[in-house]
């Protein structure tokens, strides 16, 4: 990996090793991505975000992270930011209890085609003041959601990441995990940390 990248990847390496102390990763799971310049410098698929070297990065589609479609979604919409995957345990959890679709009849615009495509769209709504400031909704879409990334079928309906995001920083994928954009490594790290005390909190008081 070029020696530009040095500093950045210092700071991918320092945030991954929080996001495995705080358990939102396991010793081979998760991808973390930034866009530059040169493209999605992105970790290879299979290796460990504990303690990054400059060779787990790779720049080549040919031995990227299987999620690299998802994180070229995202980082169109906002370019030469962060994206973060991680599985949030509690998060995980709460979007596998839930079992009941959110109505989207209210929304407008690309948010509500959104809706018309995945009408088993879920919501996450903080309860503690701290998440709700910043995220009153969080979405949970279903597994399907991956496949139509790396298909291109939400681009066929000009739906837009900045559209996702268009209230908070993070989403779910029901039973898998979550994804968060920032304009640092540590502001991607953050909302996945957000979603994942919010979630904590839910399931304690239900």
């Amino acid at each position: 990996m070029e020696k530009k990248y040095s500093k950045l990847i210092a700071e991918l390496r320092s945030v991954c090793n929080i996001a495995f102390d705080k358990n939102l990763v396991d010793t081979h799971s998760g991808n973390i991505s930034v866009g530059t310049e040169d493209g999605i410098l992105i970790t290879k698929t299979g290796r460990s975000l504990i303690n990054l070297e400059p060779d787990d990065f790779t720049l080549s589609e040919d031995c990227a992270s299987s999620e690299l479609e998802v994180h070229r979604f995202i980082l169109n919409g906002f370019p030469k930011s962060s994206v973060f995957h991680c599985h949030p345990l509690n998060a995980i959890a709460l979007s596998l209890r839930a079992d009941k679709s959110a109505d989207g009849s209210a929304k407008d615009g690309s948010i509500k085609k959104l809706f018309s495509i995945y009408p088993d769209i879920q919501i996450i709504k903080p309860l503690d003041f701290e998440s709700a400031y910043f995220f009153p909704e969080i979405y949970v879409f279903p597994l399907k959601f991956i496949n139509d990334v790396k298909s291109g079928k939400l681009s066929d309906f000009n739906i837009k990441a900045d559209d996702i995001f268009k209230e908070n920083g993070v989403f779910m994928v029901k039973s898998h995990g979550s994804f968060s954009w920032g304009r640092t490594p540590a502001e991607a790290l953050r909302w996945a940390m957000t979603l994942e005390a919010s979630s904590k909190i839910i399931l304690k008081l239900s």
